[in-house]
């Protein structure tokens, strides 16, 4: 299940981003904190690991600064994005990139304090804009059962459109390689016109019981 759209803000104007998604092409979701004092080492490994992700198709997308944590133990500073052609590629990269540069997966550790990667392949074309005016929140959940739906996930939708919030991204079915795990069955992006339309809907879903819910990661985004 997939639906796009992206909202953000910059300097009190709205600015637009535009990413193009074809279907079967691949969206990367990175979720990053990077240790102090790492500025060559990463001018490094992006001279040495890029070169062969762009040659395999890997194109960066706008992203996000990740400026506080509502709910759950993740705690990222960056939400990255990235597309590439397709799932095979995206997985071939993981197996060609330690050829080309065998100590990849020690730089990344020696540079990022936190590292949780998923992608998910697009089921259909589709354009998404972020429009950089309107307060966002990345809501990640966890089922304790993937044998059974969650009447919690299904009500929070529903809660957050009588909220006068809107859904802009909504993923499920995605892959989080060995190393990199953060691998929610959802991951959902929301837009609010303002930070209190925010707070009263978390007001309202918290009256809601939580069944089949493991975790809720809950990351709010500029």
């Amino acid at each position: 299940m997939l639906a796009f759209a992206w909202i953000g803000c910059a300097m009190g104007q709205s600015k637009i981003d535009t990413i193009t998604l074809k279907k079967g092409e691949v969206l990367d979701i990175l979720l990053l904190s990077q240790y102090p004092d790492k500025e060559a080492a990463l001018k490094s490994y992006f001279q040495t690991a890029f070169p062969v992700a762009k040659k395999m198709s890997y194109q960066p997308q706008p992203g996000f600064k990740i400026v506080d944590h509502s709910q759950g133990n993740h705690r990222p500073d960056l939400l990255i994005l990235g597309k590439w052609r397709d799932v095979e590629v995206r997985e071939a990269f993981l197996r060609k990139i330690v050829e080309e540069v065998a100590d990849f997966h020690e730089r990344r550790r020696d540079i990022w304090s936190y590292f949780g990667l998923q992608y998910f392949e697009m089921q259909e074309n589709m354009s998404i804009e972020i429009h950089r005016d309107q307060y966002q929140v990345a809501t990640a959940f966890w089922l304790e059962s993937d044998e059974q739906p969650s009447k919690f996930y299904e009500k929070w939708g529903k809660v957050v459109q009588a909220s006068g919030g809107h859904i802009l991204i909504e993923l499920q079915e995605g892959k989080s390689p060995a190393g990199y795990q953060y691998n929610p069955q959802f991951f959902v992006i929301t837009s609010w016109k303002s930070e209190a339309a925010f707070r009263d809907f978390q007001g309202k879903i918290q009256k809601i019981e939580r069944d089949n819910i493991q975790h809720v990661n809950e990351l709010i985004l500029q």
